[in-house]
């Protein structure tokens, strides 16, 4: 009689992760587009490798390619199982992922791949496409290279000037921040340049250009709002604080030219602020290319929409009265010992009202005040005639003033800011723009997943450009998986009769129809794959 054998294999949310990245078609997709492996190479194509790969990163956080190799011997048979295709460890050596990296990470491959799989999602899925995003984030490294590259120095989001850095770029849609295009850049590069190139793309990929998108005041510059009005598009951007943006901004808002509106936000009773509109005409010229031929000025009617967010006002005004008592309290501990003290204390207030960023609301004046002090010259017992000198003592009194006419006016103009669109009124009214804006997390979500725990960027221990580009390529792959699965259960929990429970450790009796990916993956954990097997059949 056979003796039965029972083999286990922990599989938590591995064999659902593998079929809904194959439903996303990203193997048949990139197969597509990446140039094929050697004719002598045997094994997995590229698009086999990759979804085996955004696997392991899904599962593990981890994106090193050195652990693959094992974590698939661990779980070969389930592997093979959930994907259909004979399986073998070899295939997934760190040579091996490095050649797929190599081969996503070319710039038009990378470009043709997010193409085909923005469109293939966008049809699938039935993914709106009214409102796109496009933000920028920095990623710091601590790699040392001895010439310029990818890796350089550059302003830092993650305030980390010291170390080199890359650019990352997210575009994505509402409402739950599924990316469509990416790019990798430089440390040293601006943003301003590089919101236009990925709007192109996101033109190619959905079809058409009359959708909205939404980003930071980056994305406010003349030439990206006017090549935009070009190419039939809309926008909506905060202006940045620059130019004659400030001085607009005061003259509309202490003296505005239009009512002012209360602007409401669903589900929230209470106004959230005030605003009004006014129409600006605006002209944009090209700069003449290499031939020295100017190009057409593009000229366009703007909206700008003068919004005061009550909220920001309320912080922006405790925030000068807070910033005004520390630098009294400094001012008067400063003490002036003598003439020569003088401008050295002059310099100190003056680096205390610039730290406190209050110099336009407070004034410093030093008075002196001098007394004279007889000193007699010899000792003992003084009489009317014994001799002495004057001694003459200065001391000096710091006075701070407040300046109220300043502080009123910035009182005042609290929690306002000029935001611009070229959207037509029924498209995009106030209270929309204003609730639009306002989701503008959606793509810093997804930098806080690449940068987090969850597909864990950092460290970076690669080092060719090529393949920290394919690295990227890859992990926004994985962060579209997240956001799509995500977008998917959300669309259709409301369809069922009772809200979702069980994903919170310790309240399993607690009720949600908005879950995120995470806690999702989560709920599969610690189930295991038993295998019962005769010695003839199993």
């Amino acid at each position: 009689m056979a003796t039965a054998q029972i083999a286990s294999e922990r599989i938590d949310d591995l064999p659902l992760l593998i079929q809904w990245l194959l439903n996303m078609h990203i193997d048949t997709i990139i197969d597509a587009v990446v140039k094929p492996p050697h004719g002598n190479r045997q094994g997995l194509r590229y698009g086999q490798l990759a979804v085996v790969y955004i696997a392991y990163i899904l599962t593990t956080c981890n994106h090193f390619l050195s652990p693959v190799r094992d974590w698939v011997a661990q779980h070969q048979h389930v592997l093979t199982v959930a994907l259909g295709w004979p399986l073998q460890v070899n295939d997934f050596t760190d040579d091996r992922l490095e050649d797929l990296l190599d081969a996503v990470g070319e710039e038009t491959v990378g470009e043709a791949l997010e193409t085909q799989l923005g469109q293939h999602l966008i049809r699938a899925y039935e993914l709106p496409t009214d409102t796109a995003r496009i933000d920028t984030t920095t990623a710091s490294v601590y790699h040392q290279p001895q010439e310029t590259t990818l890796l350089d120095y550059g302003h830092s989001k993650d305030h980390r000037p010291d170390l080199r850095q890359f650019k990352e770029v997210l575009s994505t849609l509402d409402p739950v921040g599924v990316p469509l295009c990416s790019a990798t850049v430089a440390g040293h590069c601006a943003d301003d340049p590089l919101y236009l190139p990925i709007w192109r793309r996101m033109v190619k990929v959905i079809g058409r250009s009359d959708f909205l998108v939404v980003g930071d005041c980056k994305l406010a510059s003349l030439e990206n709002r006017a090549q935009i009005q070009a190419g039939q598009g809309y926008y909506l951007a905060p202006l940045p604080m620059t130019g004659t943006t400030p001085a607009d901004l005061a003259r509309w808002a202490l003296n505005p030219p239009a009512t002012c509106s209360k602007i409401y936000l669903p589900d929230v009773p209470a106004p959230v602020g005030q605003g009004f509109e006014v129409v600006v005409a605006q002209t944009w010229t090209p700069p003449p290319p290499a031939a020295g031929v100017p190009g057409a000025a593009i000229a366009w009617c703007e909206r700008t929409l003068v919004v005061q967010n009550d909220k920001l006002a309320h912080r922006q005004q405790h925030g000068l009265a807070e910033r005004l008592q520390r630098a009294e309290q400094a001012l008067a501990k400063l003490k002036v010992l003598s003439e020569g003290d003088l401008a050295k204390v002059t310099e100190q207030s003056q680096a205390l009202l610039n730290r406190h960023d209050v110099a336009a609301y407070l004034q410093v004046t030093w008075t002196a005040h001098t007394t004279e002090t007889k000193h007699y010259l010899k000792r003992g017992r003084h009489g009317p005639n014994s001799p002495f000198e004057m001694v003459t003592n200065t001391t000096w009194q710091v006075t701070v003033t407040r300046l109220p006419e300043a502080i009123a006016t910035f009182n005042q103009l609290a929690g306002w800011r000029l935001y611009v669109t070229n959207a037509p009124a029924p498209r995009l009214d106030l209270q929309t723009a204003v609730q639009s804006y306002r989701e503008e997390w959606q793509p810093e979500r997804g930098f806080h997943r690449l940068k987090g725990a969850v597909l864990a960027i950092r460290p970076l221990l690669l080092r060719s450009d090529q393949r920290i580009c394919g690295l990227l390529r890859i992990l926004v792959i994985a962060l579209r998986a997240l956001t799509l699965l995500e977008f998917v259960a959300r669309r259709q929990l409301p369809q069922q009769p009772t809200p979702l429970q069980g994903l919170y450790a310790g309240n399993p009796k607690r009720a949600t129809q908005q879950p995120t990916a995470e806690r999702l993956l989560q709920a599969f954990d610690e189930i295991t794959w038993y295998q019962v097997s005769d010695g003839q059949t199993s």
